[in-house]
């Protein structure tokens, strides 16, 4: 390979353009901190009628406190929006409401005054203008991503506008980013060109890596052990994830248990049998535990034996049709985080029963087990109800993608999606 005189024009030019995405980011950032800033003395105004910073002190905290979160915010966007690994509005939003929460404690902790009234009506807005400049950062279509030929067939040409490279070589076009497969990793042609991206800055993607990132999902073909082996969650977070577990189903069942408890009385009143269904499921480490759920089919509905729910499945009543729809059967399972069978989010635990056969058909099918079983999961706000062996294949490239990439940033991802799930009642069976 030949280092020329237009490799350096072209790093150059690749560097320059990654600045001006980064000033387009960081202009958007100072107009929407002006709209925040200019909504916060509106409201001032209507609530006070005085400007601002001639406002009670509740309102002065209240507006300090969304306007320092607002820019701590713009500090990760900064950072996520150089290169887009995954859904930039939705890491941004999950954030965000984060931060809010981590706020509103701070003020009750350190018992500073503030206005519900002014923090009811800022922090959605606050909210609103997030969403528009996050919509802004994930939009990639001005990224020029350089790939071998050969990998042309193996993308999705709706995610990203792609420059073909002939050889091992920045081609004419700028690009902003280099795409390769373990094939040019293991030519020897193209170690001398991948060395030099990485000297002078030049991202390179792995083809994969990237694939997964606008899925959210892995290959199963393209995986083997070794990623198994690399896979290796923070001892940290997973101490703070069974933490939150704690507290999260200690909550949820102190305000949930009336409403609990009235689900359960109009299930014995429609049906007979007990208003808790229980099954084995498989838990951490292959585990077996007795799951609970609310009964939602009639009793002894799987005396023949377990099996996948259908669409308009028939054993299904009508208070079940509701509680499945909006996920109320799952609330029972809180009991299970609590005693340490479940997360509150993980992949959803599988039929004892079932998993001999799913083994046998999906080999990889077991490495679920790694962690922790989730009343919510990726797989299900991804894909919905898993009813047969082929839609199983499908939500395990779902789970492990959600084992690989184990975080905070993916589980309040999955709490947003799970919400808007409950709200719509989408994908039940």
């Amino acid at each position: 390979m030949v280092f020329s005189p237009q490799m350096t024009e072209q790093v150059v030019q690749i560097r320059q353009r990654a600045g001006r995405r980064q000033l387009v980011n960081i202009t958007r950032m100072l107009v929407s901190l002006s709209c925040l800033i200019a909504a916060e003395i509106a409201v001032s105004m209507v609530l006070e009628g005085r400007h601002l910073f001639n406002a009670p002190v509740s309102i002065r905290n209240s507006a300090m406190l969304i306007t320092g979160i607002y820019l701590i915010e713009f500090l990760f966007a900064l950072r996520i929006s150089r290169w887009t690994r995954f859904r930039v509005g939705e890491q941004l939003l999950s954030i965000w409401l984060a931060l809010g929460l981590v706020g509103i404690f701070g003020l009750l902790l350190f018992r500073l005054p503030y206005s519900v009234t002014f923090l009811g009506l800022i922090y959605p807005t606050a909210t609103i203008i997030l969403l528009l400049f996050g919509k802004g950062l994930s939009q990639r279509s001005s990224m020029r991503i350089g790939v071998p030929a050969q990998l042309f067939p193996q993308l999705d040409k709706g995610t990203g506008t792609f420059v073909s490279m002939a050889s091992a070589s920045l081609p004419v076009d700028a690009i902003d980013a280099v795409v390769v497969s373990d094939e040019q990793l293991k030519d020897s042609s193209w170690t001398p060109f991948l060395s030099w991206c990485a000297l002078n800055a030049v991202p390179v993607i792995m083809l994969r890596d990237y694939i997964e990132a606008q899925t959210g999902r892995v290959d199963l073909l393209d995986f083997t052990f070794d990623d198994l082996l690399r896979v290796r969650s923070s001892d940290t977070y997973l101490f703070s994830k069974r933490l939150f577990d704690v507290v999260g189903s200690l909550l949820f069942i102190i305000f949930l248990g009336i409403p609990m408890l009235l689900v359960a009385l109009l299930i014995r009143f429609e049906t007979t049998g007990p208003a808790i269904f229980m099954q084995k499921r498989v838990g951490l480490g292959g585990t077996p535990f007795t799951m609970y759920k609310f009964r939602s089919m009639v009793h002894n509905a799987e005396s023949g034996g377990a099996q996948f729910a259908t669409e308009g499945d028939k054993r299904v009543t009508r208070i079940g049709r509701f509680i499945r729809k909006y996920r109320i059967d799952e609330l029972p399972q809180l009991f299970n985080v609590l005693r340490g069978d479940m997360s509150l989010i993980g992949p959803r635990p599988e039929q004892m029963i079932l998993l001999d056969g799913l083994v046998e058909k999906i080999p990889f099918f077991p490495f679920r087990h790694s962690v922790r079983p989730g009343i919510t999961g990726w797989a299900q706000v991804c894909q919905g109800y898993a009813y047969d062996i082929d839609s199983s294949s499908e939500k395990i490239t779902y789970d492990l993608f959600y084992i690989k990439n184990l975080s905070l940033l993916l589980d309040m991802t999955i709490i947003l999606r799970t919400i808007r799930i409950l709200l719509t009642g989408a994908g039940s069976r």
